[in-house]
């Protein structure tokens, strides 16, 4: 597991990754207390990036083999494993344990720009979204990242500030049965944003690759 010790823009990739679909920790397992990992996404949305670039970088990195599979009962994608030295490998990096209300984007992560456009993109290709409205018969488009932790929202701001990125951030509270979370949206919009971020940051998943396809067939209507 040599690889773990490389701070490559893979590592920092997969690491944006778990900030936004990750989640770990320790728990009680045959009488001793063993680490759990789980990254999943959506059923229907991400199934094709877990598929073609999530498990063969994962398992390229850590020499894990994993197995994907579905989750009907929370409409998730992913795969969950025991593993102990992945997540104490994790939280080395600076990563939570439990809820991540707090996680921010490890310092080793930012001390160059090929890993910062790297953990960027981990971070969008899992909890960011497009969202292309309908004006003048041609599309506008919106690029969204939502986060639980304020920590979080402000690195992005700087990071892309100096990706020459102009986002802003708003934040909504949602209310559930079991608790009331604040949620912190970093917002990019208009055409030269989304063109610029799309060649900037390269996103992997299918699903962002495809709503940016349809944005540049609908301006040449």
């Amino acid at each position: 597991m040599q690889s773990l010790f490389k701070v490559t823009p893979e590592l920092a990739e997969e690491t944006g990754w778990h900030i936004g679909d990750g989640s770990m920790n320790f728990y009680k397992n045959r009488g001793k207390s063993r680490g759990f990992y789980q990254l999943r996404g959506h059923i229907e949305d991400d199934k094709e990036h877990y598929i073609k670039r999530i498990k063969p970088l994962f398992e390229k990195l850590y020499g894990i083999k994993i197995s994907l599979r579905e989750m009907p009962s929370t409409r998730v994608f992913g795969f969950q494993i025991w593993n102990d030295n992945l997540v104490n490998f994790k939280q080395k990096l600076g990563l939570p344990l439990g809820f991540k209300h707090t996680i921010e984007i490890p310092e080793i992560f930012l001390s160059n720009l090929p890993l910062k456009k790297s953990v960027i993109r981990g971070i969008f290709d899992t909890d960011g979204g497009i969202y292309l409205e309908s004006k003048n018969k041609k599309l506008y488009p919106r690029i969204y990242i939502t986060t639980i932790s304020f920590k979080l929202s402000d690195q992005l701001l700087k990071l892309f500030q100096e990706l020459g990125l102009h986002a802003t951030r708003y934040s909504q509270l949602y209310n559930n049965q079991f608790n009331r979370k604040r949620s912190y949206i970093i917002t990019l919009r208009g055409i030269s944003m989304f063109n610029r971020f799309m060649e900037v940051i390269n996103p992997k998943n299918p699903k962002h690759q495809r709503k940016y396809l349809k944005f540049l067939k609908s301006q040449t209507l």
